[in-house]
């Protein structure tokens, strides 16, 4: 994780790049890292404009996503976008380069001091950190660092 690989299926916005890797015993192993794709990481990035910039709730984003699905398809074949898909997007440090680990435990959230989080530029980020923290709900922003993720 801390070498920027990916684990898990890809984010939104992102499709998974298999590579192979040798290890330091010397065997070589396949892992997966973020590439963008294009047509999502555009929905992304409009997403973060709409939100940073706006300042729209994420209810709004949805309706204006779902206006043109083809435009902006939804995270989930034949769905549709909600709220709350909008803020697992807006939420997740991942678009801004970085990886992160160990946000949960059990099923419960973990305090953001104690995520693993990796250097930054680790894959391609699809927004910069100053968008980010200006996208984030204010009760987040101002106690959580910018550092949140729902996803």
């Amino acid at each position: 994780m801390r070498a920027g690989y990916q684990i898990g299926p890809p984010l939104y916005g992102y499709r998974a790049l298999r590579i192979r890797v040798i290890g330091l015993t010397g065997h070589s192993k396949l892992r997966a890292v973020l590439v963008p794709e294009w047509h999502t990481a555009a929905v992304v990035r409009q997403i973060f404009v709409w939100r940073a910039d706006d300042g729209l709730p994420f209810e709004v984003i949805a309706e204006r996503l779902n206006s043109d699905l083809r435009q902006y398809p939804p995270p989930t074949p034949n769905g549709r976008w909600t709220a709350r898909a909008v803020a697992r997007i807006v939420t997740n440090i991942k678009y801004t380069g970085r990886q992160v680990w160990a946000r949960t435990a059990a099923g419960r959230p973990v305090p953001v001091e104690q995520w693993v989080i990796s250097a930054p530029m680790v894959h391609e980020p699809l927004i910069d950190e100053r968008t980010f923290r200006q996208a984030q709900p204010k009760q987040v922003a101002a106690g959580g660092g910018g550092h949140v993720s729902a996803a």
